[in-house]
């Protein structure tokens, strides 16, 4: 098991415990700096989080990070034509942006690997990573539509959420018919669990009880949050 570091505050103002615009450049290089002297070596970006994709590597340049990027979602009413047309893009535009540092692709929209036109981009997009060396999955919400893209698609990265407040990974398989590399998400509910926790209820009201079990258990075992939320 490792860290990777996600990026998407780095592009958008995004997260319940975010400020009002993205982490500026100044702070992006320092975060990376520090990261890579700790040993972090995998970063986490995607078309979809502003403009960081495009920033990515050069804030990085220097710093021998990987970097697993997350193509956007395929627009609506693509003829068989157009979808080539358009994975092509999508796949040349991650590629221009994160060059040599890319080391994994995954389809934002679980549902373009379930939908009609399904196979053609899985082929499509499987014969560009199988040239570039990279692995090609999936982000996914939960464990069931992972499962369902599995029986159609030979999946090797998968993205799932899970932290204090969702443990459906402690509890359910990951079933298929070859073992899978996964990202966890959401290991802080994007910083919910490390606020204090008036502000943390008051920011989203309808955790507030779960919020109080976290802490309460917290100070019985005299935990710090950072590291419990990463050893859950």
């Amino acid at each position: 098991m490792e860290l990777t570091l996600g990026t998407a505050q780095f592009g958008l103002r995004y997260g319940v415990a975010g400020r009002a615009t993205a982490v500026p450049e100044n702070e992006v290089r320092a975060i990376l700096a520090r990261a890579a002297a700790l040993g972090v070596r995998v970063l986490d970006t995607a078309a979809a989080y502003g403009d960081i994709e495009a920033r990515l590597a050069r804030l990085a340049h220097g710093q021998d990070f990987g970097i697993v990027t997350k193509l956007p979602p395929k627009p609506e009413g693509l003829t068989p034509t157009d979808v080539d047309a358009w994975g092509d893009a999508a796949l040349r535009t991650a590629h221009d942006r994160l060059g040599n540092a890319l080391r994994a692709l995954m389809f934002h929209r679980a549902e373009d690997l379930l939908d009609e036109g399904a196979e053609q981009l899985w082929q499509r997009c499987a014969a560009w990573a199988a040239r570039h060396g990279c692995k090609l999955g999936v982000s996914c919400y939960d464990l069931a539509t992972l499962s369902r893209i599995q029986q159609r698609f030979p999946i090797t990265i998968a993205q799932l959420p899970g932290n204090a407040l969702d443990q459906r990974l402690r509890t359910e398989a990951v079933a298929g018919a070859s073992p899978i590399e996964i990202h966890v998400r959401s290991a802080f509910l994007q910083g919910l669990l490390l606020m204090p926790q008036a502000a943390a209820a008051e920011r989203v009201p309808q955790a507030a009880a779960a919020l109080a079990r976290w802490h309460g258990w917290l100070r019985d075992h005299a935990f710090d949050p950072l590291q419990t939320a990463l050893g859950l």
